[in-house]
């Protein structure tokens, strides 16, 4: 709780003093917000940091934290930002896929990716698996998800 303070009070004056002017920093404050919510247990329609969240919750609370415009429902990030080819993603990406059956193609899950180099792709997210239940980061590749990938979305331009 303390280095959560401490972090979201050196975010805020980096910010207040106009110096994030790339989008990796933005990126990086994002993931950081996200990183310090690690372990907090999924609650579905919950946005309470370091007490609950959904999927949509923690994305918009690590969006929000550095004042990019999100949404908290996870099907409404299909609209937001750019397209952009998983291949071509990066850190602070949003990364969307459909729902746990992997019917449809509607969004049901979103992430924000953490990394996309030659030890495949990362991202973070609030999961409600019985495997890796609450925010965890998770490897693609080695995971289920790739069969229920819907789209990335490039939100910080």
């Amino acid at each position: 709780m303390k280095n959560t303070l401490l972090l979201i009070l050196l975010l805020i004056s980096h910010f207040s003093l106009g110096q994030d002017s790339s989008w990796i920093n933005k990126a990086d404050s994002v993931i950081m917000f996200a990183k310090s919510q690690l372990g907090v247990p999924y609650k579905w329609a919950t946005c309470n940091p370091n007490i609950s969240f959904d999927c949509s919750g923690l994305t918009s609370y690590a969006y929000s934290s550095c004042n990019i415009s999100c949404s908290r429902i996870s099907k409404n990030y299909n609209k937001i930002g750019t397209k952009i080819k998983l291949q071509e993603c990066r850190k602070g990406d949003c990364i969307l896929f459909t729902g746990t059956s992997g019917q449809g193609s509607g969004i049901g899950h979103i992430g924000i990716i953490i990394s996309n180099n030659e030890n495949g792709i990362k991202f973070i997210h609030c999961s409600s698996s019985k495997k890796h239940f609450g925010v965890v980061i998770t490897d693609y590749y080695n995971s289920g998800y790739p069969k229920r990938f819907h789209s990335v979305r490039r939100i910080i331009p």
